[in-house]
């Protein structure tokens, strides 16, 4: 018995330390979602589900089909692209019925100069703006890679429930403890990053065992029945979800919200990588309706 327990003792450690080193390297912040193995495991799910159309003009752009490879190049970049800081989230009170785009999309702040001109400035804007560029058979090459490195990021980040919450910049100003413990890396446990990263560790699957994993939920469940949707639709969908996982400040994510919230966790990233292919189907020549097209002034 006393084996048993070291075991579990010493998977329980490992995975706090593989945690703690993703933190030191992708630091929590509202513009992180999923962390860097949950956007890797949505952009594998959906190469799983590309049409040949898709998977042709993929390789077109990029020279190869590894969406996995672009799925956190919207998050290298950031630092470089101030005025991209709104598109990975959408702020909608929690206490909202839903996402108004007068409301969420145009929020002006002192400290970030591009917003106060973009009306836009929202990842359910952001995701049906660069399908347009994508979509469109005269844009120039240059445009075309940039808005699908975009795309297949941003369907991860609307799929994150904490991506569309206003409160405590969903969640990030939550200070939880994770498993007994306040401290996560060098910084203090956080809600939005038990979302990002934190529940996905505990699970102690790799990508490659997560995305199988996923496969064989997603013919369980039938989820490719839902697979359509709009950008508008996934973030009300991520707002209920958010209302449900919310946890007030000195929190606890324990074994007991981890059972209660990793279905939540898994059908996210399942449906997010269901829909994103579905966008890039249609995008390439097939598949689904695309989002609805956003007017752009």
């Amino acid at each position: 018995m006393r084996l048993v327990a070291d075991a579990v003792q010493s998977q329980h450690t490992m995975k706090r330390i593989i945690a703690c080193f993703l933190l030191l390297f992708f630091p929590s912040t509202q513009s992180f979602a999923w962390g860097f193995k949950g956007h890797r495991i949505v952009a594998d799910i959906a190469h799983n589900h590309l049409s040949e159309a898709a998977k042709q003009g993929i390789v077109a752009l990029l020279g190869n089909d590894d969406l996995a490879a672009i799925s956190t190049w919207a998050d290298e970049i950031r630092s470089q692209r101030a005025e991209s800081y709104g598109w990975h989230f959408v702020d909608i009170p929690k206490d909202s019925a839903g996402f108004s785009e007068a409301r969420d999309c145009y929020q002006p702040d002192e400290k970030r100069p591009t917003s106060k001109d973009d009306h836009h400035n929202c990842v359910v804007d952001r995701i049906a703006m660069f399908r347009q560029v994508l979509a469109d058979k005269s844009g120039s090459l240059q445009d075309k890679v940039e808005a699908l490195k975009f795309i297949v990021h941003f369907l991860g980040d609307i799929h994150q429930p904490m991506h569309a919450v206003a409160e405590a910049r969903g969640g990030n100003d939550i200070h939880v403890s994770e498993f007994g413990s306040a401290q996560c890396g060098k910084y203090p446990c956080n809600l939005h990053y038990e979302w990002d990263t934190g529940l996905i560790e505990h699970t102690g699957r790799s990508e490659q065992e997560y995305a199988a994993y996923l496969e064989k939920l997603i013919s369980s469940k039938d989820l490719q029945a839902r697979s359509g949707g709009t950008p508008e639709d996934w973030a009300n969908e991520s707002l209920s979800l958010a209302k449900q996982a919310w946890l007030s400040e000195g929190g606890s994510v324990d074994e007991k919200y981890f059972q209660a919230n990793i279905g939540v966790v898994d059908e996210r990233l399942a449906l997010a990588g269901l829909r994103l292919a579905a966008l890039l189907n249609d995008s390439f020549g097939s598949g689904a309706a695309p989002p609805a097209a956003v007017s752009i002034h």
